[in-house]
């Protein structure tokens, strides 16, 4: 259930690049009483740094008996150049060998060596220089959340959950709702009622992170600041120093959530001797990191399909296929009381690249942009009498 940790550590990371001058006090009690992580080799300490990348690692430190494995292990990599940024999503089964401790899941590579070898295991893995990393504590989310004054979110469908050894209750109704720090809690921990559990619970939390930076680059954020800064300070451990993190304050505050591009490292989920590892291709990492640098990733984009020209199946069909370029499908389903005859591509976000992009593979189909309706998805497509697959 704390994989919920996803949403948290990237709105967090977030957060702290965003703080400015006036918190530099504050930001320098987050760094690590142990001098040694302060002093790690970068290529990020520049006297102009081009990008940055933070290990965002979620530890769940509450309980005596657990061993403190990392419940979410995410990279955030943000470029002062393009202004693009991006949040990868390390599986904590990721299956690893650490030396000395043989065949493990990454998770364990922060009770086994703290901070400095999960750097080292993700750096590995994924072939990016990581020598930041953030720590934090998940109980701080709902005071954070409480602490910018909630966040505007779409509930995607109702949500009743109670798991009373767990003391763990959900209860929340769908559609647009104001969202508290309790309530925000509840949201990003459902997942028994999605048909797909984790996988749809995960596009949630990424919807709330967004809805969160919006939150957190308005104005009024400003008034804020000091309970934000205890929030903060009470939760969070890094190795940034001070000076790096006001120094990407101003950068931070130009990001637009259009330039992030979320993604989880491909593998599949094994069985390994009764074990359950997320297994990795080395080969396909590499191209998969070249494409995640470059941009060109299909997968930030949520697309639903829905049909509307009658044929059963074709809107699963169709949604196989996006899937299998690397598209994000949140939704496949059915268009009620209504048939059409053309093929739609409901834009909404200014991507038009990908819209067109999903013309060529749909023949006849029209690209209609509708930026004023809200949805979790960025482009809709309905199915028409005249869809048609190219090739």
């Amino acid at each position: 259930m704390r994989r919920f940790f996803k949403i948290f550590a990237l709105f967090l990371g977030l957060l702290i690049l965003s703080l400015g001058t006036g918190a530099y006090i504050y930001l320098k009690s987050l760094n690590p009483s142990d001098a040694s992580l302060m002093n790690l080799p970068t290529k990020e300490d520049k006297k102009n740094p081009e990008e940055i990348k933070v290990l965002i690692l979620g530890i769940d430190e509450t309980s005596p008996d657990d061993p403190h494995r990392s419940d979410t292990m995410m990279v955030i990599s943000y470029n002062v150049n393009t202004q693009n940024g991006y949040i990868l999503s390390i599986p904590r089964d990721t299956m690893v060998t650490i030396p000395g401790h043989g065949v493990q899941k990454i998770n364990a590579a922060y009770p086994i060596g703290g901070p400095k070898l999960a750097m080292e295991e993700v750096s590995q893995l994924t072939g990016e220089d990581i020598s930041y990393y953030v720590k934090i504590d998940y109980e701080g989310f709902k005071k954070l959340v409480d602490a910018i004054g909630g966040v505007e979110m779409n509930v995607p469908m109702d949500m009743n959950y109670d798991d009373y050894a767990g003391n763990l209750h959900i209860h929340l109704k769908k559609g647009w709702q104001h969202l508290d720090g309790e309530e925000a809690l509840q949201l990003v921990r459902f997942r028994h009622g999605y048909a797909e559990q984790d996988l749809e619970r995960v596009k949630v939390q990424r919807e709330f992170l967004l809805a969160a930076l919006d939150k957190i680059k308005s104005p009024s954020i400003l008034l804020k600041l000091p309970q934000l800064l205890k929030t903060v300070n009470q939760y969070v451990e890094t190795n940034i120093p001070p000076s790096l993190m006001v120094k990407y304050a101003e950068y931070a505050a130009k990001v637009s959530k259009n330039d992030i591009i979320t993604a989880t490292l491909p593998g599949n989920p094994e069985y390994i001797n009764g074990i359950a590892y997320y297994v990795v291709d080395p080969e396909e990492i590499k191209k998969f990191m070249s494409d995640l640098q470059k941009g060109e990733l299909n997968q930030s984009v949520k697309v639903e399909v829905l049909n509307g020209c009658g044929i059963p199946g074709a809107a699963g069909k169709v949604a196989e296929i996006l899937k299998q370029q690397g598209f994000d499908v949140v939704r496949v389903g059915n268009v009620n009381g209504a048939s059409y005859d053309t093929t739609q591509i409901i834009l909404r976000s200014e991507n038009k690249k990908v819209a067109n992009e999903l013309k060529k593979l749909l023949k006849n189909a029209v690209i209609v942009e509708d930026y004023q309706k809200k949805s979790d998805a960025d482009i809709t497509i309905i199915l028409g009498k005249n869809v048609s697959l190219e090739g």
